[in-house]
């Protein structure tokens, strides 16, 4: 079995991520604009900006939170070789490959599939620590992990 190479699969969560940052932002300007349209031109009874504001800010705080992401991924090390599961491992099952990092849905690397997992998604806390060899189950699911690297 092929490894696929860690700085590859960093290099696609980083672009991932950096999309949903670009989506959150283009959100942001755009309901910005729709706000500031509003309160210049509707009458007193038609403005929602109040609603749009508080749903501006939500968007804005998961912008804030896909930044921090992103810093946590800026600090991975894809140069270290993982014999257990921790962040920044590739963990290659027979089911499935994860990436330890953050919460990213599938992403394609080298034509092979692989999944984003948070260190605080319930499945990491299944995984976390074991090795090549070791077995676990998640959602009545389980694994056999073949490769940790």
């Amino acid at each position: 079995m092929k490894k696929i190479d860690k700085k590859e699969i960093l290099e696609a969560c980083i672009d991932k991520q950096n999309e949903l940052i670009a989506s959150f932002t283009n959100r942001i300007g755009t309901m910005e604009d729709d706000v500031m349209d509003r309160n210049h031109s509707a009458s007193q009874s038609d403005n929602r900006s109040p609603e749009r504001i508080e749903l501006m800010n939500a968007i804005g705080l998961e912008l804030d939170f896909a930044k921090r992401e992103m810093e946590f991924l800026k600090n991975l090390d894809v140069s270290k070789e993982y014999e257990t599961i921790e962040p920044g491992a590739v963990v290659v099952t027979e089911k499935m490959t994860f990436y330890i990092c953050v919460s990213i849905e599938e992403f394609e690397v080298d034509g092979s599939k692989l999944f984003g997992i948070s260190t605080k998604a319930p499945l990491y806390l299944e995984m976390n620590g074991l090795k090549t060899g070791d077995s676990f189950s998640f959602n009545k699911q389980s694994y056999i992990i073949k490769d940790v690297y």
